[in-house]
């Protein structure tokens, strides 16, 4: 018993001596106070500054230093609210494999290099958000030199990254000398991520085979004219995404560099470029070279969609305009005061784009013999999802002629209508031109329409309608870097509705209608465009072509006294281009 006690022990003790051997050779090192003493890194070790502490020498070179392959794997944790600030080089890392920096405090240096990567392979960089990682000439470096190349950069920035003072140059730098590559560096810079130098040198420089995707914002702060991405190398790529900003010229030294913008569909924008750089629009809008530029087809490729919209709005008037006391004894002007509301969802594959549209006007027929004059009155505004505007203003005019019989026994009517529509466009663009990263552009024009219908009458069965619509759109030109060319098309619809009395007393009616409407472009031109001066060519993808739109709706009809009338009319609509929308038209009659 006593024996296998005694063994126990000693187990028990030398398990105790292995753990404090361990533990003295640890090479971890937590500063939890303000201090001014060098650091010097281990292989696989985690120097800490904590949480309200500061490791600051302003005037000591390499405060946090280590060099070859003995450290490889070192880490340093900068927690918030804590500092490492030193002279040059401040923290200065040499021919070694797998350096850690995780900073979510501040990292400051008053001379060359915040960080020196010299000579690394696959270190790690991670600035977190509200972080800041400053210097007053270059600050981050990745140098390859004659000893070996310097590759597998990683940084990765939430915060703040900057290059300020009248000397400072780079933010961000990688390079090579002497022969030997800088290559395969991944740097990605967050929506939250906010990369600027303050003086005539590029914002970020990268070298080979390397990527940088950007969803924050990239600024040369000296001027829009001067470097904000500098490609040094060969087969690098620059990704821009949804939400980023870049303020300065994008400029490539090298081939096989690559350019992608990735704003979403419609986004417009124009980027300042220099050198070659192999463009593509990942949201499939069209990219054009020179810069690269693109702008969002919303006010060319809505108009078919509108045309058929107005007819089919039309011809329900027109259904409730019949039955009018008005067109009845032809009396005075028929007149419904309208409000409608539509949006229609966005399609990438197609590049159909989001809106909404939102518009309030005036019907007004007068009875006539033999026809009844139309004229309407139209104002709304219609938005885009990717910061386009169009405020529009119509007026369209026409003739509703009486019903003939047919040959078929049947009756028809037929209706002509002319418009013209004043068009006031503003876009905000994406650029590296400006200092805000912005530009507002702005543009005015007119388009004309016409409309022809005609409707069969049916006592059994719904009616039948069918109606061709034509619009032209001269040329125009927008305040900055855009101009359109002319642009006319033709569409067709054929459509079945009918309309049902299911209430009918003393005071009231009310109807319920229905319409199926079938419209597809018989005739349209290659949309022709500018960007910058150069020449691109649009052309709708055929699922916008053709629309399927179905509405119904119920019109209250109230006659609280012998001389006054009151009718109210709610219509839904849904289509096959996801667009759904809701419109009131509000009439009133009295009677004297």
């Amino acid at each position: 018993m006593c024996k296998n006690l005694k063994h126990l022990l000693n187990i028990f003790f030398l398990l105790i001596f292995v753990f404090l051997i361990k533990n003295a050779n640890s090479a971890d090192v937590n500063i939890a106070e303000d201090t001014n003493t060098q650091q010097t890194l281990q292989a696989s070790s985690t120097l800490t500054i904590k949480s309200g502490f500061a490791l600051q020498n302003a005037a000591l070179d390499r405060i946090v230093k280590g060099y070859n392959p003995e450290i490889d794997n070192a880490t340093v944790v900068i927690e918030e609210n804590a500092t490492i600030e030193g002279k040059a080089n401040t923290i200065f890392v040499r021919e070694t494999s797998g350096f850690t920096l995780t900073n979510s405090g501040s990292v400051i240096g008053n001379g060359s290099k915040a960080i020196n990567l010299r000579d690394t392979q696959n270190p790690t960089i991670t600035n977190n958000e509200g972080a800041t990682i400053s210097g007053t000439y270059n600050v981050i470096v990745q140098q390859s030199t004659a000893t070996e190349d310097a590759t597998g950069l990683t940084i990765t920035n939430h915060g703040t990254i900057k290059a300020v003072g009248s000397t400072s140059e780079r933010a961000i730098y990688i390079y090579q000398s002497d022969g030997e590559l800088a290559e395969d560096a991944t740097i990605t810079n967050s929506s939250t991520g906010n990369i600027y130098n303050t003086q005539n040198a590029p914002t970020i420089a990268i070298d080979t085979s390397s990527t940088l995707t950007n969803s924050g914002t990239i600024e040369n702060r000296f001027s829009p004219s001067s470097r904000s991405i500098h490609v040094i190398g060969n087969n690098n790529t620059v990704t821009l995404k949804d939400g980023g900003k870049v303020i300065g010229l994008i400029d490539s030294d090298g081939t096989g560099n690559k350019l992608r913008i990735q704003h979403g569909a419609g986004q417009s924008y124009l980027y300042e470029t220099q050198g070659t750089f192999d463009l593509e629009d990942l949201d499939g809008n069209i990219i054009v070279k020179g810069s690269a530029g693109s702008v969002g087809q919303g006010g060319s490729e809505i108009l078919d969609e509108q045309l058929g919209h107005k007819s089919i709005k039309l011809r329900n008037s027109i259904t409730k305009f019949k039955r009018s006391e008005q067109y009845l004894n032809q009396e005075d002007a028929w007149t419904e005061m309208f409000t409608s509301f539509e949006k229609r969802q966005g399609e990438k594959e197609s590049l159909r784009l989001e809106h909404t549209n939102l518009r309030a006007g005036a019907n007004i027929i007068q009875p006539g013999q033999n026809s009844n004059q139309i004229f309407s009155i139209e104002t709304g505004r219609q938005e885009f999802s990717k910061d386009h505007n169009i405020d529009r203003v119509s007026i369209s005019a026409g003739l509703l002629l009486d019903e003939k019989l047919t040959k078929f026994n049947s009756n028809s009517e037929t209706f002509f209508v002319t418009g013209v529509t004043l068009n006031k466009s503003t876009r905000r663009i994406l650029t590296n031109t400006t200092t805000s990263g912005f530009l507002d552009v702005e543009d005015e024009y007119f388009n004309y329409d016409a409309v022809l219908g005609t409707k069969f009458l049916n006592d059994e069965i719904p009616d039948f309608s069918y109606s061709i619509g034509y619009s032209f759109t001269p040329k125009h030109e927008e305040s900055h870097y855009y101009k359109w060319e002319k642009k006319d098309f033709i569409n067709a619809s054929i459509a079945f509705s009918d309309e049902y009395l299911i209430l009918n007393d003393d005071k009231s009616k009310l109807y319920f209608n229905w319409l199926a409407d079938f419209r597809e472009a018989i005739m349209e031109e290659t949309q022709e465009f500018r960007v910058n001066n150069v020449l691109a060519e649009y052309q709708a993808d055929d699922d916008l072509s053709r629309e399927i739109t179905i509405t119904a709706g119920l019109d209250y009809e109230f006659q609280p006294l012998d001389n006054s009338l009151f009718s109210i009319n709610l219509d839904g609509l849904y289509s096959s281009q996801e667009t759904f929308g809701a419109q009131a038209k509000l009439y009133y009659k009295s009677i004297f």
